[in-house]
């Protein structure tokens, strides 16, 4: 458990490093998004890619299989239910699309894949690669439906980090690997991929309007969907699945940390691109955010020591 306590010192202080960047105004709005095109396009890419790069087992195969499973029947279900449970509900039509994505979709690429390649290192990633890569077919279809009323584009599925997913997954079951100096330099990248994540984090909670926040008791049932009830139902389901079959640890670890994660800045994005509540879905997005800081390092320790010490 000390490892564990270590990265979330790590967390902390690198999220107090951009939110004191942001409130010295080392790092603006425009610097803030040029590191998210680095994190997104580049960084995130180079970690993925690296993830691959270790020897092939057949046990790693049946955790990815495990995890699209686990992943895409969290989807299905979860979008079922809320879609059935809100359908008649006196929320505006527009702010209930918007609970919808925001309290489904977490933010998998942007704050999941560094803290799985924080936790298990390449294959945590390739793990958490492959829940994002499930993300993005719900998202780019179903979320994108709900947020605009239109068909998704083929084109929203063809992004960095999907297509770097993909091809991990092809140079995994290949037989070749790349020379160690061309792992070392992609290491070199991936390496900033933590990092560079937690500060960008951390800029976005300096840039909050504190007193508007806190005023839509919407945005709290979206925060305890999101950061508690789905990931303890995530556990729940796999605590019981682990007495009929056996499931490796860092496979129900990551579907659960995977699970427990704030909502999605795509959602922000997409709401307002199509004018759906955006003020209502920038808010959600920020308060699950802030409420992350607490309830993720919590379900970490919580998954070691059922998972990992028990």
């Amino acid at each position: 458990m000390r490892e564990l306590y270590e990265i979330f010192f790590e967390m902390a202080l690198m999220l107090l490093l951009g939110f004191t960047l942001t409130k010295k105004r080392v790092v603006d709005d425009r610097g803030r998004r040029v590191l998210n095109e680095l994190l997104l396009k580049a960084v995130l890419p180079f970690t993925i890619l690296t993830s691959s790069q270790y020897q092939f087992s057949v046990d790693m195969m049946k955790s990815i299989g495990a995890v699209a499973l686990g992943s895409g029947l969290y989807y299905l279900i979860s979008l079922f239910v809320l879609r059935l449970v809100l359908w008649k509900t006196r929320v505006a039509d527009s702010e209930r699309r918007v609970f919808i994505t925001t309290s489904v979709f977490a933010n998998t690429g942007f704050v999941g894949m560094p803290i799985m390649y924080s936790l298990f290192g390449n294959p945590g990633l390739l793990l958490a690669a492959i829940y994002n890569l499930i993300y993005n077919v719900f998202f780019y279809t179903y979320g994108v439906h709900l947020l605009s009323g239109k068909k998704p584009s083929f084109k929203e599925y063809v992004n960095p980090v999907s297509l770097s997913s993909i091809l991990a997954i092809v140079l995994f079951i290949a037989p070749w690997r790349a020379p160690s100096v061309v792992v070392n330099a992609m290491n070199l990248v991936g390496n900033m991929t933590f990092p560079l994540s937690m500060i960008i984090m951390g800029s976005t909670l300096a840039t909050i309007d504190w007193l508007k926040l806190f005023a839509d008791f919407k945005s709290y049932v979206v925060c305890f969907l999101r950061l508690v009830l789905f990931p303890i139902l995530m556990t729940v389901a796999l605590i019981g699945l682990k007495h009929f079959i056996n499931i490796f640890p860092a496979t129900v670890i990551t579907l659960i940390i995977m699970t427990a994660l704030p909502s999605g800045t795509m959602s922000v994005i997409y709401s307002e691109r199509y004018d759906c509540a955006p003020k209502f879905c920038a808010r959600t997005v920020t308060l699950t955010l802030i409420f992350m800081v607490i309830s993720l390092p919590l379900m970490i320790a919580l998954c070691f020591s059922a998972f990992i010490v028990g």
